[in-house]
C-alpha cells in the first residue's frame, strides 16, 4: 500500500489558482501542505482593480516579498525553476493573471508582464472585456480582433493562455487560435455541479485535444450543491475528467480564496460578495451568498496532504497521482514557456 504522506512529501505539488496568495501570511499554510508552486493572483478582472496602475503596484508588493524572504519563496519564470523550488524547499510562485484587463488597451504592455515574470494569462473573468466574453454573459460574441492579438503575443512571448471564467465560444475560438497549448486553471465538471462557472463536455474534450489541462476547481458552489461539499464531491470531478479525457489533462486548482470561511469573517465576506455582485462581476445564480466553506478535508492550504490520500484511496497509482498534483502542468509549461 502506497503512503499516502510519503507520497505528498515527494511529489512536485503546483496549485494553478492561489487567489489567497495576496495575504502573505497564508504563503505559510502553503508551504505547511505541502505546495511546490503556487500560481499567485497577481492581475485581476475587475475593472476597478483590474489596471496597469494597481498590478503594478501588486507586483511592487510580491518582488518585496521575494527580497525579504530569499529562503522561502522563489519567482518561477521557467519548468527548471520549480524543480529548484523542490530542492530548495522553497515556495515557488507564478505570477497569474485573472483576466487579461492589467493589459489595458496596449498589446505592447503585455511584454512588459512578461519580463517582470507574468507566464500564465486567463483570458476574461465573468463578463465582456477587450478581448472576449466571459461565462456569464447572457450572449457570448466570442474572441475579438484584440484578443487574436492578445493570444499570438502570449504565444509569441511563451506564456500560457487560461480560459478559466472565459464563455463557450470565446474558449473555443481561443483554442483555435492559439498555436499552444491552453489550460482552465481553475473549473469542473458541469455534469456534476450545474453552473455557467463550470464547463460543458466539448470544452474539456477541446482542452485535451489541444494539449492542455483543466485544474479542479475547490470553490464550494462549483464543487456540489451544497453548502458545505466534501472532499468526495471533490474528487468526483476529477473522477469525472479521467473518465471523459485521461488524467493526463486534470491539474489541481484549488482557487482558495481571502474571504473564504476560516480566512475572513462573514461580515467582511458579506461586504465583499455585495460589492462583487453590485459590480457585475459576479452573479448570484453563479455565486451564493457566504460564508464559503471548502470541501471538508481540504479547507485550508495545509491539508493538502489530504487530496493525495483521498487520490490513492479512488485507486489511482502513484505515477498517475503525481502527474495530476504537478507533472501534467508542468508538460504544458514545458511546451509553452521560452
Amino acid at each position: 500500500m502506497i503512503n499516502g504522506k510519503e507520497l505528498h512529501e515527494k511529489a512536485i505539488l503546483i496549485d494553478a489558482t492561489c487567489p489567497l496568495a495576496t495575504i502573505e501570511k497564508y504563503l505559510q499554510n502553503y508551504r505547511e501542505g505541502g505546495a511546490t508552486v503556487i500560481a499567485a493572483t497577481v492581475g485581476f478582472g475587475i475593472p476597478q482593480i483590474g489596471t496597469l496602475q494597481f498590478t503594478m503596484h501588486n507586483l511592487g508588493q510580491w518582488f518585496d516579498r521575494f527580497r525579504n524572504n530569499p529562503d522561502k519563496l522563489l519567482l518561477v519564470t521557467s519548468v527548471e525553476d520549480i524543480y529548484r523550488a523542490k530542492r530548495e524547499n522553497k515556495l515557488g510562485v507564478i505570477f497569474h493573471f485573472q483576466a487579461s484587463l492589467p493589459f489595458e488597451d496596449n498589446i505592447n504592455n503585455i511584454e512588459i508582464y512578461y519580463r517582470l515574470g507574468v507566464r500564465v494569462c486567463q483570458l476574461c473573468y465573468n463578463t465582456k472585456d477587450l478581448v472576449g466574453c466571459g461565462c456569464a454573459e447572457d450572449t457570448d460574441t466570442g474572441l475579438t480582433p484584440f484578443g487574436e492579438k492578445v493570444i499570438a503575443e502570449l504565444n509569441r512571448l511563451g506564456a500560457v493562455v487560461d480560459c478559466a471564467h472565459t464563455g463557450y465560444r470565446t474558449t473555443m475560438e481561443a483554442i483555435e487560435a492559439s498555436r499552444a497549448p491552453v489550460i482552465i486553471s481553475h473549473g469542473n465538471a458541469r455534469a456534476l455541479c450545474d453552473t455557467r462557472r463550470n464547463l460543458p463536455e466539448d470544452i474539456i474534450k477541446a482542452i485535451a485535444k489541444n494539449g492542455g489541462v483543466v485544474g479542479i476547481n475547490g470553490y464550494p458552489a462549483f464543487v456540489a450543491n451544497k453548502a458545505r461539499p466534501t472532499l468526495d464531491d471533490y474528487l468526483n470531478h476529477i473522477d469525472y475528467m479521467a473518465k471523459l479525457v485521461g488524467v493526463e489533462h486534470i491539474c489541481i486548482g484549488m482557487d482558495y480564496y481571502e474571504y473564504q470561511a476560516g480566512v475572513m469573517d462573514d461580515d467582511t465576506a458579506k461586504m465583499t460578495y455585495d460589492f462583487l455582485i453590485s459590480s457585475g462581476a459576479w452573479k448570484p445564480e453563479e455565486y451564493p451568498s457566504p460564508p464559503w466553506h471548502y470541501p471538508e478535508g481540504i479547507e485550508m492550504p495545509e491539508k493538502l496532504c489530504n487530496l493525495t490520500t483521498g487520490l490513492l484511496k479512488r485507486g489511482y497509482s502513484k505515477k498517475d497521482v503525481e502527474k495530476i498534483l504537478g507533472l501534467n502542468i508542468i508538460r504544458v509549461f514545458r511546451e509553452v514557456w521560452k
